[in-house]
């Protein structure tokens, strides 16, 4: 009775639960379609960004390909230019080889016609000499018949018995014959001591001649050019670090004056200076110059130099003609060309000895090849840190025994020194030799070696210290810088060890005026973050 009388409450909650569910499923339907749209809308901006980078990246790898095309073509073009330097060079040294063995020749060629001219010579003595010979067969059968001429004439006037003629007569002869032949003797010794003495100066003006020497005395100065001016500024460095680690890794004084595209380095060592030009040579050539390089540079260099030694030791044997020498030999003259003689080059002084003493060997119609390696190997000895008992050119002589040269060389080498009596022709021509080298004009500077071993001195005087690990002379012996080890020697003692070496250099040191001492005491700390 009462939903009866409450007909349209049912129907209308029906249809208000039916336009619900019908608003929801469109919302619901609505929702979905704008989500898909959405998401179509999202994969197109997905796609688009995605197209976006593949095409950079796309770009970005052609350039990259394109710039290592480039290197790869600057790589290949740098190493067909040093392909074409060193190619160049070794045909420069083929030249070089080329026209020394062709001089050479010429050398021989000239010889045996000297030689067939001497025996030209030889034969026309030969003529002179048979000569003389029947000459004096002729003399001597007219004195044969002027004595039996005499013997009659005394037999008639003196009534001599003819036993006491020829003996009278006898004795007058002998002695006029003893007086001719004296005579006749005295003018042969004569007429061949003149004609020994011309062909000997002869002999010594052809070989002069044939030896090509250098006049320059070994300086104490090399000369760096530089590619512009500008990279002065970049030597020097901030404040003059660079500069001030250049002199204490090498040990030379390193001037920048105003000279234009060149820098000048000075030190009485050949073989610091040598090091420190190479050293700063490379460095111009990288570009990179500050104090970490510059140390990294130079350790790099002195290894370098034994190598370039060796090879400089190798190179003059081979130019000389000497043959199978010991790799120690080879080593140590190559570093006769950093040692010097009262300013003359030692190596220099070996190669013209060498040169001097073979080519008058083959104006003597001797073999070269002994006279030629004693005087090349003659000074090595100066070369080595080994303590000398003997002098230096007989200590040559048996340093070079030891490694493998023969006795003849030995002693040629021994006969160079003013206090042995040559034994062979070979030590003879040696001895010569080297005289000749030393002699001539502009070989020697006495005053720059005196100073130069003052200058060594004051290194050797701080080195007998202990804890010293180096120590360079600067300024022309006004400063002398001394590198301890941080290990051994404190703050406190390097104040002290810089007051007994300049206490010491006062009493012994032979350089006028005022000498500076610093003690450098250096501390690195190293530490590598992994």
């Amino acid at each position: 009775m009462l939903f009866r009388s409450q007909p349209g409450i049912p129907m209308t909650l029906l249809q208000l639960l039916i336009f619900s569910g019908l608003l929801t499923v469109f919302f619901l339907a609505g929702d979905f379609v704008l989500r898909h749209l959405s998401w179509r809308r999202l994969a197109a901006r997905a796609r688009e960004k995605a197209d976006r980078i593949l095409a950079n990246a796309r770009r970005e790898g052609e350039v990259r390909r394109k710039d290592a095309e480039l290197a790869a073509q600057e790589l290949r073009e740098r190493l067909e230019t040093e392909a074409a330097e060193r190619e160049g060079a070794q045909q420069t040294r083929l030249d070089e080889m080329e026209e020394t063995l062709s001089s050479r020749q010429e050398t021989i060629q000239r010889e045996e016609s000297r030689q067939r001219a001497t025996g030209s010579r030889l034969a026309r003595d030969q003529e002179v000499l048979t000569t003389r010979m029947r000459q004096h067969d002729e003399r001597a059968a007219n004195i044969a018949r002027q004595e039996e001429s005499v013997v009659k004439r005394l037999e008639e006037i003196a009534g001599l018995s003819r036993e006491q003629a020829e003996e009278h007569l006898r004795t007058e002869l002998v002695e006029g014959a003893r007086v001719q032949a004296e005579e006749e003797i005295r003018n042969v010794v004569e007429k061949a001591r003149a004609s020994m003495k011309k062909r000997i100066g002869e002999a010594l003006s052809r070989s002069l001649q044939q030896v090509r020497s250098s006049g320059v005395v070994e300086s104490t100065i090399s000369v760096v050019r530089l590619p512009s001016d500008d990279m002065k500024g970049r030597i020097i460095g901030r404040e003059g670090r660079n500069i001030r680690s250049i002199e204490m890794v090498t040990g030379i004084d390193l001037i920048v004056d105003d000279t234009p595209g060149t820098i000048t380095l000075s030190c009485f060592d050949p073989l610091r200076r040598e090091t420190a030009r190479v050293a700063i040579e490379r460095l111009l050539e990288d570009g990179r110059i500050h104090p970490a390089r510059i140390e990294e540079q130079v350790e790099k260099t002195r290894k370098d130099m034994k190598e370039i030694i060796r090879e400089t030791g190798e190179t003059t044997a081979f130019e000389l003609a000497v043959q199978d020498l010991h790799p120690r030999l080879e080593e140590l003259l190559g570093l006769l060309k950093y040692h010097t003689v009262q300013g003359q080059n030692l190596l220099q002084h070996c190669r013209e000895t060498a040169d001097l003493a073979g080519v008058l060997a083959q104006e003597l119609g001797l073999p070269a090849d002994i006279p030629r390696r004693a005087g090349l190997l003659h000074e090595i000895a100066q070369a080595t840190d080994e303590q000398l008992s003997a002098p230096t050119i007989i200590a040559s002589g048996e340093l070079a025994m030891r490694h493998g040269e023969s006795r003849d060389v030995q002693e040629a080498i021994a006969a160079a020194h003013l206090d042995v009596t040559p034994r062979t022709v070979e030590g003879a021509l040696v001895r010569l030799a080297c005289r000749l080298s030393h002699s001539r004009l502009g070989a020697k500077k006495h005053n720059l070696e005196v100073f130069m071993g003052r200058l060594r001195r004051l290194e050797k005087i701080a080195l007998s210290f202990p804890g010293v690990r180096t120590a360079y002379v600067f300024r022309a012996g006004k400063e002398l810088r001394v590198l301890v080890d941080n290990q051994k020697v404190s703050d406190r003692e390097a104040v002290a060890l810089s007051q007994e070496i300049a206490g010491r250099l006062k009493r012994e040191a032979d350089i006028p005026g005022e000498i500076k001492v610093s003690v450098l005491r250096e501390t690195r700390t190293v530490e590598y973050a992994l």
